[in-house]
């Protein structure tokens, strides 16, 4: 306060503040995804940017975010992910409930997206396709180590629920996690968005 009236008494007055630019589509296949409200900012944005900014993925694999984690108000957090960026969410007594992640690159990632679909197919026992992400975007999921969800815990609670996914315009193929349950799992694949 004491240098806000400090500066405006010897005429500095604070710059003028300036609206960030509207969000840019990362790719021309599909339309960009639908901007969160600007009183509901993106969850665990800022962490990404932040890891996003110093991984060596950072050409193939854009920063993600959530616009809801399905109400489960993890607390963020950076975690490594051998040449790439992740955030993981903690919740109490349980680190890294859940999150996503943009891991280092591997030559497959560079196969076409219908070589990628075919591939995360045959690995994983569920698939699911993403319309609110640039085009074509889908994931393959399960349970970690591509199982179905078994038949007396078909909702996943408590297991390790894990997919991988490929957005139209990036050249890596991200992971999702979620301790909780398929369900939530799905919610934050459904809730994913790609930051400009």
């Amino acid at each position: 306060m004491i240098l806000m009236a400090a500066m405006m008494a010897g005429g500095c007055a604070p710059p003028p503040v300036t609206p960030p630019a509207s969000p840019k589509p990362l790719s021309s296949d599909g339309p960009a995804p639908p901007a969160a409200p600007a009183s509901s900012p993106l969850i665990g944005a800022d962490v990404a940017r932040v890891q996003w900014d110093v991984a060596e993925n950072r050409a193939q694999c854009a920063p993600l975010a959530l616009r809801s984690d399905g109400g489960a108000a993890g607390k963020a957090r950076a975690a490594q992910f051998s040449g790439g960026w992740a955030v993981a969410f903690d919740l109490p007594g349980v680190r890294s409930a859940y999150g996503f992640a943009g891991p280092g690159t591997i030559a497959i990632d560079a196969e076409p997206d219908a070589a990628q679909r075919a591939r995360l197919t045959r690995q994983w026992p569920y698939m699911r396709d993403l319309p609110t992400l640039p085009h074509p975007a889908f994931a393959g999921y399960g349970v970690v180590g591509a199982e179905p969800y078994p038949a007396d815990n078909a909702d996943g609670k408590g297991l390790h629920s894990l997919a991988y996914l490929r957005i139209g315009g990036q050249h890596c193929t991200y992971n999702v996690w979620s301790r909780i349950s398929r369900a939530h799992l799905e919610t934050l694949l459904d809730n994913l968005r790609v930051q400009d």
